[in-house]
């Protein structure tokens, strides 16, 4: 017999092979079996992401190969002013900091800048990139922040908190956070606060090495000051502990409608009871849920808290049940534990526009990818990977009508480790092949006829992809800094390669008598739906001898040689693959610097009965 199926939708987005015979299970018909270096987008289609662009060499500014510590923090101080912090240690042995934003890093003008306090940056050289020098016993890896306005307050175990302070855009400055009526439980000897966030105009910390479970916070809109005063008044500093019966350490708190608190082994609520505002007099905390948490600093999507559960293998929501009125949580990897279950998650960034995506660095270097949409029913994960290792992430706003995402990315570049700030293509659609950016670590060359790109050094000896005015352009290899062409081009993109690939989970075909499952079967056509896409590879897994696959010419005759093809938005009706077997597999393939977004599929099968 012979019948026609649709796949309509990619929103689960990559689903566990342990779910590969639940044709009952309603997310399968949208899910895949790999979602790689694609993502699942909300209307339903699967899209290609944005290759990266070079932004900097860490290595060009005394970052230590031999203890490569790197982080990302994003620092918003509003909408037009939003900053990566991009931590790193220094070969002298102390972390700095220096600041991306826009399409670089923040350097001096020219003139420099004649006023800033002392010892914020190395140097006043126009041109130079901002620094600030951090001291020595900084823990990059695992310190906690808070920001408000132009001031990020600093927490971490064995370090009195410390305020980055920004007085304007290439003047930053560090300086020691000093307190009227500092708790007593805060020294040296007693250790000092491990977390910090801001809730009802208060600043919070939280933890130390002597009480591991206590929380507290400052008076109502003064910052500075942790004051008692006699009486008590509702706007004074309050200090409470949580009564959990074992010393669970804080790992995390941030605000939400009520305190939310995560502990090695709970998640709290602390509220003021009946609902009303914190007080000294007026604390209530509630243990909602027994997951426990790494210190990873949780985030937050509307009104659902995310956050990562201990030993770094689930994300869970925690989110208000209306029915039992209390929290609960949600494990968001149940679904694709394998993307997981080797590796913990190590950092993370949400992405709000355009497409709602959490990013997550695993500890391997890969990036995963959660398309996260509750209201319209998408929760779909997807992989990335790069010819190196992610590892630092941060998102700030940018000024292109969407959020930017900047990277730490450590390559091997000409046989030696290089850490390089890269930063998130756009996901502004490509109208015309030329404008694509599907290449890692890539660089663009606009302006007059050349047959000759210089300023790669990041690249020296390595094969790069190149299109040239929107025609693909045989790999060539960076010597000297520059590549030579084989034609003179106006419009170049040259990067490191980048494949992408969807492959469906298929639905079972009913048959007279039951199922098709089992029983030898052939897929004879398949109708693949795109979008302004250009290029692709249709092939089929064979589970005896591999993968056989073939290009698909989108080229017509009306298409002149050496200038770009236009992009395809519609239905391309291929002939499939030849070949039996007892459960098809096909996949859909970019291999070219171009565009990819499909909609859907259809295909044609026949089955033995």
């Amino acid at each position: 017999m012979g019948a026609y199926r649709l796949k309509h939708s990619f929103t689960a987005g990559e689903i566990s092979p342990k779910l590969n015979a639940r044709y009952d299970f309603k997310r399968l018909k949208n899910g895949c079996k790999k979602l790689y270096n694609m993502i699942c987008e909300t209307q339903g289609s699967a899209t290609r992401r944005p290759g990266t662009q070079f932004i900097h060499d860490l290595n060009s500014l005394g970052l230590d190969t031999t203890n490569p510590l790197v982080r990302e923090i994003p620092f918003v101080f509003n909408e037009n002013q939003a900053y990566s912090m991009i931590f790193f240690m220094h070969t002298d042995g102390t972390p700095r900091i220096v600041f991306g934003t826009g399409s670089g890093l923040v350097v001096f003008d020219d003139p420099p800048i004649t006023e800033c306090p002392t010892g914020t940056a190395q140097s006043y050289t126009a041109g130079e990139v901002v620094t600030l020098t951090l001291l020595a016993d900084w823990d990059i890896e695992n310190f906690d922040w808070a920001q408000s306005a132009d001031e990020m307050y600093i927490a971490q175990s064995g370090l009195r908190p410390y305020t980055i302070r920004r007085h304007s855009h290439t003047c930053w400055e560090l300086v020691t956070t000093s307190f009227t009526d500092e708790p007593s439980d805060w020294s040296d000897t007693n250790g000092w606060p491990e977390r910090v966030t801001f809730h009802q105009q208060r600043l919070v910390f939280g933890a130390n090495t002597l009480k591991r479970q206590t929380i507290w916070l400052t008076q109502a809109g003064d910052f500075d000051s942790f004051t008692v005063n006699s009486p008590i008044e509702d706007s004074d500093g309050i200090t409470f502990t949580l009564d959990s019966g074992t010393q669970n350490k804080i790992q995390w708190v941030t605000s939400n409608k009520s305190l939310h608190v995560g502990t090695f082994a709970n998640e709290w609520t602390v509220s003021g009871n009946t609902q009303a505002a914190l007080t000294p007099s007026n604390v209530l905390s509630q243990r909602q849920t027994n997951n426990g948490s790494e210190s990873v600093k949780p985030t937050m999507i509307g009104l659902t808290t995310l956050f990562l559960e201990y030993h770094g293998r689930v994300i869970n929501e925690f989110v208000y049940d209306y029915t039992y009125d209390s929290f609960k949580t949600s494990d968001l990897t149940v679904l694709a534990p394998h993307l997981v279950t080797n590796y913990s998650i190590t950092d993370w960034s949400y992405q709000q526009t355009p497409h709602s995506i959490l990013w997550s660095i695993r500890e391997d270097g890969n990036l995963l990818g959660l398309t996260y949409q509750r209201q319209h029913e998408v929760v779909g994960w997807h992989e990335h990977e790069t010819q190196g290792a992610f590892k630092a992430i941060a998102s700030i706003p940018g000024n292109s009508r969407e959020d930017e995402v900047w990277f730490v990315v450590k390559r091997v570049i000409d046989g030696s480790d290089k850490y390089y700030v890269e930063k998130l293509g756009s996901w502004d659609e490509v109208t015309e092949a030329e404008w694509g950016r599907f290449l890692d670590s890539h660089l663009v060359y606009e302006g007059t006829a050349t047959d000759t790109i210089t300023g790669l050094y990041h690249l020296e000896g390595e094969e790069v992809y190149v299109l040239a005015d929107g025609t693909v352009h045989p790999p060539v290899t960076v010597s000297s800094n520059s590549i030579t062409l084989n034609n003179e081009y106006t419009h170049v993109v040259v990067g490191l390669y980048m494949e992408s690939e969807v492959r469906p989970y298929l639905s079972d075909l009913p048959t007279r008598d039951g199922t098709a499952v089992s029983r030898t079967q052939r897929i004879t056509q398949v109708t693949v739906d795109l979008y302004k896409s250009l290029g692709m590879t249709l092939g089929r897994v064979d589970s005896e001898d591999g993968e056989h696959a073939e290009e698909v010419p989108f080229r017509t005759p009306l298409n002149l040689t050496g200038q770009q093809v236009p992009l395809f938005t519609g239905l391309k009706k291929l002939a499939f693959p030849t070949g039996f077997d007892q459960e098809p597999v096909y996949f859909i393939r970019q291999t070219q610097p171009l565009p990819l977004t499909v909609r859907g599929v259809v295909d044609s099968i026949e089955v033995n009965e």
